[in-house]
Protein backbone atom coordinates (compact mmCIF):
# COMPACT_ATOMS: atom_id res chain seq x y z
CA UNK A 1 0.00 0.00 0.00
CA UNK A 2 1.28 3.46 -0.90
CA UNK A 3 2.17 6.00 1.74
CA UNK A 4 -0.52 8.70 2.19
CA UNK A 5 0.42 11.99 0.63
CA UNK A 6 -0.27 15.67 1.09
CA UNK A 7 -2.46 17.09 -1.67
CA UNK A 8 -2.62 20.78 -2.53
CA UNK A 9 -5.92 21.34 -4.30
CA UNK A 10 -8.02 24.15 -5.71
CA UNK A 11 -11.31 24.56 -3.87
CA UNK A 12 -13.07 24.64 -7.25
CA UNK A 13 -12.74 20.86 -7.27
CA UNK A 14 -13.54 20.36 -3.58
CA UNK A 15 -16.90 18.61 -3.94
CA UNK A 16 -15.65 16.43 -6.78
CA UNK A 17 -12.46 15.52 -4.93
CA UNK A 18 -14.27 14.63 -1.73
CA UNK A 19 -16.71 12.48 -3.73
CA UNK A 20 -13.98 10.28 -5.25
CA UNK A 21 -11.09 10.41 -2.79
CA UNK A 22 -10.54 7.38 -0.60
CA UNK A 23 -9.52 8.39 2.94
CA UNK A 24 -6.34 6.31 2.82
CA UNK A 25 -5.06 8.01 -0.35
CA UNK A 26 -4.27 11.39 1.17
CA UNK A 27 -3.22 12.26 4.68
CA UNK A 28 -4.21 15.91 4.34
CA UNK A 29 -5.61 18.28 1.72
CA UNK A 30 -4.34 21.86 1.72
CA UNK A 31 -7.00 23.92 -0.01
CA UNK A 32 -6.27 26.96 -2.16
CA UNK A 33 -9.17 29.36 -2.78
CA UNK A 34 -10.93 29.01 -6.12
CA UNK A 35 -10.89 31.51 -8.99
CA UNK A 36 -7.57 33.09 -7.95
CA UNK A 37 -6.32 32.93 -11.53
CA UNK A 38 -8.17 36.25 -11.90
CA UNK A 39 -5.48 37.72 -9.59
CA UNK A 40 -2.15 36.10 -10.49
CA UNK A 41 -0.17 37.78 -7.70
CA UNK A 42 -2.60 36.51 -5.08
CA UNK A 43 -2.66 33.04 -6.67
CA UNK A 44 1.14 32.88 -6.56
CA UNK A 45 1.12 33.98 -2.93
CA UNK A 46 -1.50 31.35 -2.00
CA UNK A 47 0.31 28.56 -3.87
CA UNK A 48 3.62 29.43 -2.20
CA UNK A 49 1.88 29.49 1.18
CA UNK A 50 0.33 26.06 0.54
CA UNK A 51 3.70 24.67 -0.57
CA UNK A 52 5.33 26.05 2.59
CA UNK A 53 2.67 24.38 4.75
CA UNK A 54 3.26 21.10 2.90
CA UNK A 55 7.05 21.42 3.33
CA UNK A 56 6.59 21.42 7.10
CA UNK A 57 4.66 18.14 7.04
CA UNK A 58 7.58 16.09 5.65
CA UNK A 59 5.39 14.04 3.30
CA UNK A 60 5.31 13.58 -0.44
CA UNK A 61 3.28 16.40 -2.04
CA UNK A 62 0.96 16.24 -5.04
CA UNK A 63 -0.96 19.11 -6.59
CA UNK A 64 -4.47 19.15 -8.00
CA UNK A 65 -4.32 22.49 -9.71
CA UNK A 66 -4.41 23.32 -13.40
CA UNK A 67 -1.12 23.94 -15.14
CA UNK A 68 -2.75 26.78 -17.07
CA UNK A 69 -4.02 28.65 -14.03
CA UNK A 70 -0.75 30.54 -13.50
CA UNK A 71 2.01 31.10 -16.10
CA UNK A 72 4.73 30.29 -13.53
CA UNK A 73 3.10 27.31 -11.80
CA UNK A 74 5.52 24.75 -13.25
CA UNK A 75 8.54 26.78 -12.10
CA UNK A 76 7.08 27.32 -8.60
CA UNK A 77 6.39 23.61 -8.20
CA UNK A 78 9.68 22.38 -9.61
CA UNK A 79 11.59 24.69 -7.24
CA UNK A 80 9.91 22.74 -4.42
CA UNK A 81 10.36 19.32 -6.03
CA UNK A 82 6.64 18.93 -6.73
CA UNK A 83 5.63 17.37 -10.02
CA UNK A 84 3.63 19.80 -12.22
CA UNK A 85 -0.03 18.95 -12.84
CA UNK A 86 -0.83 16.72 -15.84
CA UNK A 87 -3.79 18.84 -16.96
CA UNK A 88 -4.41 22.42 -18.06
CA UNK A 89 -7.41 23.32 -15.89
CA UNK A 90 -10.17 21.85 -13.75
CA UNK A 91 -12.43 21.29 -16.77
CA UNK A 92 -9.77 19.14 -18.42
CA UNK A 93 -9.34 17.29 -15.10
CA UNK A 94 -13.05 16.44 -15.14
CA UNK A 95 -13.54 15.72 -18.86
CA UNK A 96 -10.12 14.71 -20.20
CA UNK A 97 -9.75 15.00 -23.99
CA UNK A 98 -13.48 15.65 -24.39
CA UNK A 99 -12.89 19.18 -23.05
CA UNK A 100 -10.74 20.10 -26.06
CA UNK A 101 -13.37 18.79 -28.48
CA UNK A 102 -16.13 20.81 -26.87
CA UNK A 103 -14.10 24.00 -26.65
CA UNK A 104 -13.41 23.94 -30.41
CA UNK A 105 -17.11 24.59 -30.95
CA UNK A 106 -17.20 28.09 -29.36
CA UNK A 107 -18.27 26.49 -26.12
CA UNK A 108 -17.14 27.73 -22.72
CA UNK A 109 -17.26 24.93 -20.17
CA UNK A 110 -17.93 25.54 -16.49
CA UNK A 111 -18.99 23.64 -13.41
CA UNK A 112 -21.73 24.73 -11.01
CA UNK A 113 -18.92 25.97 -8.77
CA UNK A 114 -17.57 28.18 -11.55
CA UNK A 115 -20.98 29.70 -12.16
CA UNK A 116 -21.24 30.48 -8.45
CA UNK A 117 -17.73 31.96 -8.44
CA UNK A 118 -18.48 34.63 -11.04
CA UNK A 119 -19.33 37.42 -8.60
CA UNK A 120 -15.90 37.00 -6.98
CA UNK A 121 -14.18 36.78 -10.37
CA UNK A 122 -15.92 39.97 -11.47
CA UNK A 123 -14.82 41.72 -8.30
CA UNK A 124 -11.20 40.56 -8.67
CA UNK A 125 -11.10 41.71 -12.29
CA UNK A 126 -13.01 44.94 -11.64
CA UNK A 127 -15.66 43.87 -14.16
CA UNK A 128 -19.31 44.84 -14.36
CA UNK A 129 -22.07 43.12 -16.35
CA UNK A 130 -21.02 44.81 -19.60
CA UNK A 131 -17.44 43.54 -19.20
CA UNK A 132 -18.72 40.01 -18.63
CA UNK A 133 -20.89 40.16 -21.75
CA UNK A 134 -18.05 41.57 -23.85
CA UNK A 135 -15.64 38.86 -22.69
CA UNK A 136 -18.03 35.91 -22.79
CA UNK A 137 -20.06 37.06 -25.79
CA UNK A 138 -17.63 35.36 -28.17
CA UNK A 139 -18.95 31.98 -27.03
CA UNK A 140 -21.90 30.35 -28.73
CA UNK A 141 -22.91 28.63 -25.51
CA UNK A 142 -21.85 27.94 -21.97
CA UNK A 143 -21.94 24.28 -21.05
CA UNK A 144 -22.21 23.58 -17.34
CA UNK A 145 -20.92 20.08 -16.64
CA UNK A 146 -22.66 18.76 -13.57
CA UNK A 147 -21.66 15.62 -11.67
CA UNK A 148 -24.81 16.01 -9.57
CA UNK A 149 -23.04 16.86 -6.32
CA UNK A 150 -24.46 20.39 -5.94
CA UNK A 151 -26.52 21.21 -9.04
CA UNK A 152 -27.45 24.74 -9.99
CA UNK A 153 -31.00 25.73 -9.17
CA UNK A 154 -33.23 27.02 -11.95
CA UNK A 155 -32.91 30.48 -10.40
CA UNK A 156 -29.09 30.33 -10.42
CA UNK A 157 -29.13 29.24 -14.07
CA UNK A 158 -31.47 32.06 -15.06
CA UNK A 159 -29.50 34.67 -13.11
CA UNK A 160 -26.29 33.51 -14.78
CA UNK A 161 -27.90 33.67 -18.23
CA UNK A 162 -29.13 37.19 -17.43
CA UNK A 163 -25.55 38.12 -16.55
CA UNK A 164 -23.75 36.59 -19.54
CA UNK A 165 -26.45 36.71 -22.25
CA UNK A 166 -25.10 33.48 -23.72
CA UNK A 167 -27.19 30.29 -23.86
CA UNK A 168 -26.49 28.08 -20.83
CA UNK A 169 -26.83 24.32 -21.15
CA UNK A 170 -26.41 21.72 -18.40
CA UNK A 171 -24.85 18.32 -19.09
CA UNK A 172 -24.65 15.56 -16.51
CA UNK A 173 -21.28 13.88 -16.20
CA UNK A 174 -19.84 11.10 -14.11
CA UNK A 175 -16.54 11.44 -12.31
CA UNK A 176 -14.75 8.44 -13.82
CA UNK A 177 -12.27 10.56 -15.84
CA UNK A 178 -11.52 12.62 -12.72
CA UNK A 179 -11.15 9.50 -10.58
CA UNK A 180 -8.67 8.01 -13.07
CA UNK A 181 -6.67 11.25 -13.18
CA UNK A 182 -6.58 11.38 -9.38
CA UNK A 183 -5.37 7.77 -9.19
CA UNK A 184 -2.51 8.55 -11.61
CA UNK A 185 -1.70 11.76 -9.75
CA UNK A 186 -1.42 9.96 -6.42
CA UNK A 187 0.70 7.04 -7.71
Amino acid sequence: MQQPRILIACKMLEKELLAVLAPAEVERVIWVDAALHADLARLEEELKSALSKADGLDKEVRILFGGGCHPEIDRMLMERGVKPPPFKNCIEALLGEKAKELEKNHTMIMTPGWVRAWPGIMEALGWNEVDVRINLGRYGRILVIDPGLDPLTDEETLLFFDLVQVPVEIEKIDLSVFRNLLSRLLE
